[in-house]
């Protein structure tokens, strides 16, 4: 077996031995090299601007975006692609393939990856695989919660039973971790969704729960263990944060109900802590120079130079999200509240205007930002396009996908992709 205690299957060596780890139990990852569709999928092209993660870079910010949201006869849904299982997962895109996660059955521990294509929605490939963890979650969500990452060469999946896996952009397994088959008792009854990040060649996820509550940091390339840490025994969903230092570095912020902490994404190591709980359903926001952390208030704090802890810009009751993360744009953020969207200054605050979106009800789907363009979707899956005016919003379109949506929306080369629960959408 491998150095590390979890079933790992990695193909990665001439070592016939660790090729791969055959599983026990329910451990038996069905690694159906997959069927695969379409034989090609591009890594990321320069025709795309891509979508790597949860909320894109972390801002929830795009360059465009479509203009209108029309689901009828000449309107703009490009496609519309049923998928093999649920899922509360955002898409993302790379380069021209969009990959979404979904899963199945009747406890739903049967996980799938699919890669669709950007342009015409047809399915390229599509990897099925058996969670070796805790698959059960709230009916209204899904294994598939958290949203994939990539660096544009490789598709990291995360699923709430613990289950990661590593693929290429052409569906190939890379390697493949049960880290619940090490962990049995980190999870909870309503699931988890705490989406991966990829830094500095690692792959960090935050695994917070009132059991066995940690963070981890696993090598790209290997899928090996590199760090592990242990985080308060809480029930935690918000998603970690990779921030850029002006010396070069990167560190990792996570949040949780008791502190706000940055690591290396390398060796876990602390870099700074913050003595304050935040919330635990939406996460950190990066834009710029300024780190935005929800909780009761929002706290937004400015990024120095020194590589010590940001100083505190300023704080407001008035742009703490429910469930939906802050996104931000150029000098604008922007804030969920049930069914209002708020907009405000980054650097100074001030709140610009509030716009209550009346077909709308309350939901978990972060929005997404293209210029002055916001589009929202709520739990029952109506959306709609709010149009930044500067000191006032309109909404400017609205639709009814017929079918909840608790995923954020993706935008890459000026196409909106929505995955339903059960259908992948893309406005173009």
């Amino acid at each position: 077996m491998s150095k590390n205690e979890s079933v790992v299957a990695i193909a990665k060596s001439n070592d016939d031995r660790r090729f791969w780890v055959v599983l026990s139990w329910c451990c038996l990852v069905a690694i159906a090299l997959a069927a695969i569709i379409a034989p090609v999928a591009t890594a990321a092209s320069a025709e795309s601007s891509g979508w790597m993660g949860f909320r894109g870079d972390g801002s929830g910010a795009a360059v465009d975006g479509p203009e209108t949201l029309d689901t009828g006869e000449g309107g703009n849904l490009a496609w519309k692609v049923p998928m093999p299982g649920r899922s509360v997962a955002g898409a993302i895109v790379v380069g021209d393939l969009v990959v979404t996660t979904s899963s199945a059955g009747p406890d739903g521990g049967r996980l799938f990856v699919t890669g669709v294509d950007l342009k015409t929605g047809e399915v390229r490939w599509e990897q099925s695989f058996r969670s070796t963890g805790r698959p059960f979650c709230h009916p209204t969500s899904a294994n598939a919660a958290p949203t994939p990452v990539s660096d544009g060469e490789n598709v990291i999946a995360f699923f709430s039973s613990n289950d990661l896996v590593c693929l290429s952009t052409r569906g190939d397994l890379i390697w493949y971790r049960g880290l619940g088959f090490d962990h049995p008792k980190a999870g909870n009854d309503v699931g988890m969704a705490s989406s991966p990040i990829i830094a500095e060649d690692a792959v960090i996820v935050q695994i917070e729960c009132k059991g066995d509550s940690f963070a981890t940091g696993i090598d790209l390339k290997t899928g090996e263990d590199l760090w592990r840490i242990d985080r308060p025994k809480s029930s935690n969903w918000s998603s970690p944060l990779p921030i850029d230092r002006a010396d070069g570095t990167v560190e990792v912020v996570m949040q949780c109900g008791t502190d706000v902490v940055a690591v290396d994404p390398r060796t876990g190591q602390s870099r700074w802590k913050l003595d304050e709980g935040r919330a635990t359903v939406p996460s950190p926001t990066l834009s710029g120079d300024y780190l935005m952390l929800p909780g009761d208030d929002l706290l937004v704090m400015k990024i120095n130079d020194s590589g010590s802890a940001p100083d505190e810009a300023w704080r407001s009751g008035s742009f703490s999200p429910r469930n939906a993360s802050v996104v931000a744009s150029k000098d604008r953020l922007y804030a969920l509240k049930g069914s209002v969207l708020v907009a405000g200054m980054i650097e100074t605050g001030d709140r610009l205007w509030q716009e209550r979106l009346s077909g709308l009800s309350g939901g978990y789907a972060t929005p997404a930002v293209a210029g002055n363009r916001i589009y929202v979707f709520d739990q029952s899956g109506n959306g709609a396009i709010i149009e930044d005016s500067g000191d006032d919003a309109e909404i400017i379109a609205e639709v009814s996908l017929e079918e909840s949506v608790l995923a954020s929306p993706a935008l890459a080369d000026g196409k909106l992709i929505v995955r339903g629960v059960d259908h992948l959408f893309c406005f173009e």
